[in-house]
């Protein structure tokens, strides 16, 4: 299994102490990161799009809040990571 998609798909038990919604965001960006990563082959751009999404849908809420485009933004530590 490769490890973005493991550590992905292991965010929410590392969450027990958290927040969910902070790891779902996480794991958001840590997908489009890795996505737009691979396709481009560029980290920086896979980093600003996991910035961009989470500030585009924390514009789209109802409730915006801002930790949890920040917690997306996080996400493409895992494409810098790997």
């Amino acid at each position: 299994m490769p490890r973005f998609l493991f550590l992905i798909l292991a965010l929410p038990a590392l969450a027990a102490c958290q927040h969910y919604d902070k790891a779902a965001h996480f794991a958001a960006g840590a997908a489009v990161s890795h996505a737009v990563t691979t396709q481009t082959d560029n980290k920086a751009l896979g980093c600003a799009a996991a910035v961009g999404v989470g500030i585009l849908k924390e514009l789209i809420d109802d409730v915006a809040d801002p930790m949890d485009a920040v917690a997306t933004g996080l996400g493409c530590s895992v494409a810098l990571a790997f």
